[in-house]
């Protein structure tokens, strides 16, 4: 099962090319951002703490039918921060509504015990890698039934908004391939 989300849904959280509509001013390294979307105890940029934010963003944006232009990957990226995080940008596991333009379009997430089975039915995950104090988001949208262990899951990763597998993102992260890490999962329809 190939790539659910394709290439012009991916969102890079460290991409200083997305500016604030009609501006020249970068979003996703500006420290006003979060305070921008009402999230008066945050601190950092997309940048730095993002991965939840922008992962949220590239689902909201395959669901929209919406392409990673820059208006649309900037207000996805509110959506996803004004909806899917408290007052300090952190994410809070609760389903919302993200509009942008004439859209509604809702977020639903669930927690789940089996990613391989969500991922096998055609379902999309929102995966939490921790450990030892580091953590990233990615979302699982496909499945390699050819390949092993971390390598099957097929990753959308806002760490430089690219598709690859778990493994490679694990592994780049500082990770160890270990299911022990994986310790926050989410099917997001």
């Amino acid at each position: 099962m190939p790539h659910k989300l394709s290439s012009t849904n991916l969102i890079n959280q460290a991409d200083s090319s997305i500016k604030y509509p009609n501006t020249a001013i970068s979003a996703f390294t500006d420290t006003s951002f979060y305070a921008n979307c009402g999230k008066t105890a945050a601190s950092g940029t997309i940048k730095q703490y993002g991965c939840t934010i922008c992962s949220l963003a590239m689902f909201i944006l395959y669901k929209g039918g919406l392409f990673n232009s820059n208006d649309n990957t900037y207000n996805a990226v509110v959506q996803a921060t004004v909806g899917g995080t408290n007052n300090a940008a952190d994410f809070t596991g609760n389903s919302f509504t993200a509009t942008i333009g004439s859209q509604n379009i809702n977020v639903n997430l669930a927690t789940t015990s089996d990613v391989s089975e969500e991922v096998g039915n055609g379902n999309i995950c929102l995966v939490r890698l921790y450990q030892n104090g580091n953590s990233h988001y990615v979302l699982v949208d496909g499945w390699n039934s050819s390949a092993s262990d971390f390598y099957r899951y097929l990753v959308c990763d806002p760490d430089g908004g690219t598709q690859k597998t778990l493994a490679d993102t694990m592994i780049k992260r500082g990770f160890s391939l270990n299911a022990s890490v994986i310790t926050q999962k989410y099917k997001i329809s």
